[in-house]
């Protein structure tokens, strides 16, 4: 198994029987704990632009034309 495969799997495990605000609450700290360890703010606005980008892409998809 991957290492992408791995942590995708931990993270569908941590959102197994939560609520929307449980959800939200772990994102939020999971976002905190990741930006203290990734102190390179060139990549984390890489990330965050690649995140915009996918649900603009994914907005779009949605939209009839």
């Amino acid at each position: 198994m991957t290492l992408n495969d791995q942590l995708y799997s931990k993270l569908v495990n941590l959102y197994q029987g939560l609520d929307d605000n449980q959800i939200h609450q772990l994102n939020a700290r999971l976002i905190l704990l990741l930006s203290e360890e990734i102190t390179d703010t060139l990549i984390i606005k890489r990330i965050i632009d690649q995140i915009e980008a996918e649900n603009k892409s994914s907005c779009n998809s949605l939209t009839p034309e």
